[in-house]
Formats: C-alpha cells, structure tokens, sequence
C-alpha cells in the first residue's frame, strides 16, 4: 500500500511539473500588441532633455588641433501631428513652452540660444525625405532654425515593429526611421534591432540597439546607438525614450570633425488638443506639399548692421559671427555646390558709382585669382534690381583660384546712400548648371541698410 502510494505521489508531482511548465510556458513567452494608437489629429506633449560631450577637430598650419565641445538643451511643447507616413509623422504643428539650449565651445566660450515670443508656433514637415522646421509667421534666424533642429519626435512611433511580440524577440527598425532618428541626409546602412525585454503590470520595456551609417551636410557619420523605452500597454503609447549614441562624423564641406557622446531623454503624454493648436490656429499652416519660401527661407541681421539676408535651407553660413566677411556654402544632396562670400565695401557716392568696366577689372585682381576668360559683364536695369538698391552689376569670369578651376560670380550691390557690398560666387565648373540661379535669387535677398 504503501508502495502505491509513493507511486501515485510520483505520479501526480510529475503531472504537476508538466501541468507547471504547459502554465507558465506561455507566460515566459507572453505576447504584447506593439503598436501605438492612431496619431493623426491627436496631440502629445513633448520634453527632451539632451547632453552633447565631444570634441571637435580642425586644421591649423597643417596640424589637426582639437577643442572640447558641449551642449545641453531642453526643449517642452505640444506636438499636433496633421499627416502620417507608413512608419513616421510627415506633418505637425507644435506650440513651444520652452526651447533653449547652452553651448560651451574649448571650456569657456558659453553661448545661450533662445525661441522669440512670436516663434514659438512651429511647423515641422518633411519635405523631400528632409524634415524641415519653420514658422508661418514669418523666417526664422539661424539660431532658432539650428535650435528646433533637435530630437526627431515624428519618428518615434516607428521604433515599435506594429504588431504582436512575445518577450525576448526581436525586429528590425526600418530605413525610414532610422535615417531620421539619426537625422542621416542619406542612409548607408544599419542593423538596429528592437527588443521587447519584459512586461510587467501594463508596462513593455523595450530595447534598441546597433551601428548606423550615413551623411549628414555631406559629412560622412557612423554611429553606436543604445536606446531603451517604454510602452504603455493600455495607452498604447511610447511614453518614454532614452536614447544614447555614440558619433564619429569626418571633415565635411561645412561641419568639422568631431567624436561626441549624446544623450537624449524624452516623455511623451497624449494631451487634449490645446487652444494654440486648435483647428482655427492651424489655418495659417501653409497646405502644400512644399512650403512656400517666405516662411522656410533663414533670416541673418549682419553683428555690425552691414546689410541684412533672407537665404534659402540649402546654404550654410561656415564663417565665425566676429568674422569680417559672411560665407555661405550650398549643399545639395550632400553635394557642395558653391560658396558665396559677403564683403562690406567702401562708401561711395551714389550719383557717381563706378562703371560696370571699373568692377570688372578691380575683380580680376582679386587675390588668388588667376582669370583667363571673362564671360558676362552686366549692369542691371532699374526694373530688374532688388527694392533698395540703386545699382547692380555682375561680372562673370573662368580661371583658377588657389590652383582650382573655378567659375566665379561677381556683384556689386549698391544701396541709394553709397553703401556698397561685393557678392562673390565661387563653382566648380561641373556644378554650374546644378547652381541654376539661386546666386540671383540670392542677391535679390540682400538688404543694404
């Protein structure tokens, strides 16, 4: 009997550990539906918190010196999404209560950037596969653009795979979404993968984590990325992101080296649709499919009041804000197309400015320049000038500069006082048909004071 017993003991504990593992096996591999809820017309409020510690490498006399160089920013705002992609956000207005951030550039030199009162309504689209911020109220500054050009919110959404995941598997992150996290121009390649780690009371714990590749400003970038978030189950909403990387970006037409290591802290809530993104606020918000150039174009107001300059996102200012001279540089798909150099020149009379022959010849002479063959001599009528200037003239010529052959565009814009700036377009010969006519457009845009 007794024997008998034993066995059925041993029995019924080995029906028990099979029962046990058939229990708790699907729980050990618990499915959980990743997918946020729809965000097309809803609204969510945003706070980043992002520290930036690198160092920054340039040429001087021939030798690499490098500077330290760190940022931290904060940015707090209500994000109204107007369109969605297959993975991403493509539209949405935003209503800003704090954007700031603090630049500290060889340990000492300490810059505060700031949004203006009536910047703080914002809209950032994606146009081109570019995500580009701006205001329907008028241009930014260079300052506010680089200052909303922060964390990309639209993609957060498409960390997640969209559908039911057990704990422990994995997804790969898709193209889309990684070029914009990363803020890549150009994606290269990748190999990010999410992982759910665990689920407890509603809560998902997730993990991203892989190399990345690409350009940013034709600058070429690899990345380490070390990120986790978590996904409320019944809100069904990423309601945080902690996202770590690591950079190594090489020399670009208009970036420095630099190695940094940054991390990014987000919350996200859903919110009630506030007054400031209501339907009636977002009347202004332009519909089309690219916005119109009046409300993307960067506005710059020269330290010294010299003139004043409305210029399109695809130029980049390269020169120091004390500099002499202002220097932009035109990118096109990563691609550095031409340079323009602003230069305040001397007061003249403006009942006897030079003769168009005049220019010309002072421009052949400029330093560095050796011209072989001049292509185009033109003074502009008064029904083709900009509003507020009395003359305008160009000068185009072929040679080399410092040794390169060049094709170089020379104005000389005078004010109805006698201010006078000289405007040079520095191109390659392959790039002039790419450069169009964006060095008129350009001229157009200048305001001499």
């Amino acid at each position: 009997m007794q024997e008998g017993n034993t066995k059925m003991l041993t029995t019924r504990f080995c029906i028990g550990l099979v029962a046990a593992a058939l229990i708790t096996g699907p729980l050990a591999a618990q499915e959980v539906n990743l997918t946020e809820a729809p965000l097309d017309g809803r609204c969510v409020r945003n706070e980043i918190a992002m520290k930036f510690a690198g160092k920054i490498t340039v040429k001087q006399d021939g030798k690499d010196v490098t500077y330290p160089h760190r940022v931290e920013a904060q940015h707090v705002y209500v994000e109204r999404f107007m369109e969605m992609g297959p993975a991403i956000g493509m539209k949405a207005a935003r209503q800003y209560a704090t954007a700031q951030s603090t630049i500290i550039f060889n340990n000492n030199d300490s810059t505060r950037r700031t949004l203006r009162a009536e910047r703080r309504f914002l809209v950032t689209q994606r146009v081109k596969d570019r995500l580009m911020t701006y205001s329907p109220d008028g241009p930014l500054t260079r300052e506010e653009m680089e200052l909303t050009e922060h964390f990309d919110t639209l993609g957060v959404s498409g960390l997640l795979p969209g559908k039911a995941v057990e704990v422990g598997k994995t997804w790969t992150v898709s193209n889309a979404v990684v070029a914009a996290l990363c803020e890549f121009d150009g994606l290269t390649t990748h190999n990010l993968v999410g992982t759910l780690a665990s689920v407890k009371d509603d809560i998902a714990q997730i993990k991203i984590a892989g190399n990345a590749s690409g350009i940013n400003l034709g600058a070429s970038v690899a990345m380490i990325i070390n990120a986790q978030c978590t996904f409320d189950v019944k809100q069904k909403r990423i309601v945080s992101l902690e996202w770590k990387e690591s950079d190594e970006r090489k020399q670009g037409p208009i970036t420095p080296a630099l190695t940094a290591e940054v991390v990014i802290k987000l919350t996200r809530s859903p919110v009630e649709t506030p007054n400031d993104l209501n339907d009636f606020a977002l009347v202004k918000v332009p519909t089309t499919k690219i916005p119109p150039a009046e409300v993307t174009s960067i506005r710059h107001d020269d330290a010294k009041k010299r003139f004043s300059l409305r210029y399109a996102r695809d130029w980049h200012v390269v020169s120091p804000e004390d500099s002499a001279q202002l220097v932009l540089r035109h990118l096109e798909r990563g691609d550095f197309i031409a340079q323009a150099t602003i230069t305040a020149w001397k007061k003249t009379d403006p009942k006897n400015v030079m003769s168009v022959a005049d220019f010309a010849a002072l421009m052949s002479k400029t330093t560095g320049w050796v011209e072989d063959k001049e292509t185009e001599r033109r003074e502009f009528k008064a029904e083709e000038r900009a509003k507020g200037h009395h003359a305008a003239y160009r000068v185009v010529a072929s040679g080399e500069l410092d040794g390169v052959r060049t094709v170089q565009y020379f104005y000389l814009v005078v004010s109805p006082q006698g201010e006078q700036r000289i405007v040079t377009f520095s191109v390659v010969p392959q790039h002039v048909g790419r450069l169009g006519a964006r060095d008129v457009e350009l001229i157009r845009e200048l305001s001499v004071p």
